[in-house]
């Protein structure tokens, strides 16, 4: 397995990736924080705020996983310092039609990537290309084809 060091706008882009979420979950926390407070003050006891209570802990235990899981995996990404580099054949390649659009692209012996616009443009499938990604994030940073 070949390896490159991540230059300084990959490891920016992976401290971003992980302040951002965070920074989020916490306004998020405060906001639901706020309405638990007024809602115990008023509705302590009743049945609506145990079913609120209830479906709010739910909710916020599911955002924190899933955010906790996305920070962990940049955070690991970031602490490796170093992204992989695997050559292999383009399968598919495919984007999301809803704002903002994210593209994909899936090669063998590596997976799924998520890669820029303008990369996402250049690619042809079944044709074969050096690939440097971030293994845990799924990153795809350069693309470049073969001969």
């Amino acid at each position: 397995m070949q390896t490159q060091a991540l230059t300084p706008e990959q490891q920016n882009w992976l401290k971003t990736n992980t302040i951002m979420p965070t920074l989020f979950v916490v306004i998020i926390l405060g906001v639901f924080g706020g309405i638990f407070t007024c809602l115990f003050t008023g509705l302590k006891g009743t049945l609506f705020f145990t079913i609120f209570t209830a479906a709010a802990s739910l909710l916020i235990f599911a955002v924190l996983v899933a955010v906790g899981l996305h920070v962990y995996n940049n955070l690991m990404d970031l602490h490796d310092g170093v992204a992989q580099v695997h050559t292999g054949k383009l399968n598919i390649k495919k984007q999301t039609h809803r704002s903002p659009r994210t593209f994909y692209a899936e090669f063998d012996h590596i997976g799924s990537v998520t890669i820029m616009g303008d990369v996402y443009e250049k690619l042809e499938e079944g044709k074969t290309y050096r690939v440097t990604y971030s293994p845990r994030t799924r990153r795809g940073w350069e693309v470049d084809l073969r001969s």
